[in-house]
């Protein structure tokens, strides 16, 4: 039951703004203001039809004409011109006037029916005696003022979806822009340090820097092709980690690091770059060579969620050196735009001991 209304509100949808159906809408627009144009005069005189003959016809054609004129002129000229145009008090004014016409030429037509067939108004005539002119003004002017909002649905929709439709685009460059920005936060003064570190070793240690520019290469190269894509697996995130925790090895002596790996890492999906930031964050405190530090990467994938969590011990930098709040600033930032309230993000700082926890639903 609820696939069938889905798809009934689908179709009302499309036949509403869909171009393949402008035909068939503008047809249904004609059929119904002629069953109305040629429905009031017969009420009118539906008590002498035979008083007027064929005049009724050439008034209900007419009826007509000033109708579908009224609408399309309100349709083509005042709703583009006007309202989309946010002149909305010359709007009001004009289509105001448009309905007393169409009122005007309503009665006009009742009046000279009667006046033709020389009968006193009937029943359904605007002029029978019982009823009061100036609620039948007021109420017919409510009621063609229904009739033209009706018939501007077609154009107030689409013209809604249209907006909203390059709204939802421009958020999304505006989001994949700032997203790509985030990414390309991968410090360079890190890979800026490597480059001097091979070029020390270029005399000294050739071997070493060979093997320096070679991990550096693969960084880069995960960077600028992995990185541009929306989604990769989550194990070469993880060994883009490691790479990286490598090559930072090779710099720093007194690192040491271990990663682990739960679940069904190989067949996860995530956003490129994701993690990378936490371990930048840690490494790029390793200013002495005097300091030890202990990084611990530990990732669980479950069916939905991923589990993600880091600990750096590092009982020789001062407490200065570790400042989660700002460094993490970024990071934390494009979680939001990626996930929104779909993850949860802790960071304890202890002392010697900082631990960041991640949980996202995937």
């Amino acid at each position: 039951m609820p696939k069938s209304e889905g798809t009934y509100n689908s179709f009302l949808i499309d036949f509403l703004i869909a171009p393949k159906y402008r035909f068939g809408r503008h047809l249904l627009l004609v059929l119904f203001f002629t069953f109305v144009a040629f429905n009031m005069p017969y009420l009118t005189c539906a008590g002498f039809l035979d008083e007027v003959g064929g005049v009724i016809g050439y008034v209900s054609g007419l009826l007509l004409a000033f109708y579908l004129g009224g609408i399309y002129l309100h349709m083509y000229v005042l709703l583009p011109g006007l309202l989309l145009k946010n002149r909305y008090v010359l709007y009001i004014i004009i289509v105001s006037l448009l309905i007393l016409v169409m009122i005007v030429v309503s009665f006009g037509s009742d009046y000279w029916l009667n006046r033709y067939s020389g009968q006193e108004p009937g029943y359904y005539s605007f002029f029978y005696k019982n009823r009061i002119m100036a609620v039948e003004i007021v109420s017919n002017f409510f009621l063609y003022g229904l009739l033209i909002a009706g018939t501007s649905i077609t154009i107030l929709l689409r013209h809604w979806m249209g907006f909203y439709q390059r709204k939802n685009e421009l958020e999304k460059v505006n989001l994949k822009t700032e997203l790509e920005s985030l990414k390309d936060q991968i410090n360079p003064e890190f890979l800026f340090n490597m480059l001097d570190e091979a070029g020390r070793q270029t005399f000294d240690n050739p071997g070493q820097a060979s093997k320096v520019l070679m991990e550096l290469s693969r960084l880069l190269r995960y960077q600028l092709y992995d990185g541009k894509r929306e989604k990769v697996l989550l194990i070469s995130e993880i060994s883009f980690i490691e790479r990286f925790l490598e090559l930072a090895k090779m710099k720093y002596a007194n690192l040491s690091f271990t990663v682990t790996k739960e679940g069904e890492v190989s067949r996860k999906l995530v956003p490129p770059l994701l993690f990378i930031p936490f371990a930048i964050h840690y490494i790029k405190q390793l200013s002495s060579e005097e300091s030890q530090m202990d990084i611990y990467f530990c990732f669980r994938a479950g069916e939905r969620k991923l589990f993600f969590s880091c600990i750096c011990f590092a009982p020789g930098l001062p407490d200065g050196q570790k400042e989660h709040n700002e460094d993490l600033e970024d990071v934390k930032h494009r979680l939001d735009l990626l996930f929104k309230d779909a993850y949860k993000l802790e960071t304890v700082d202890d002392g010697a001991l900082c631990k960041t926890n991640l949980c996202i639903r995937l």
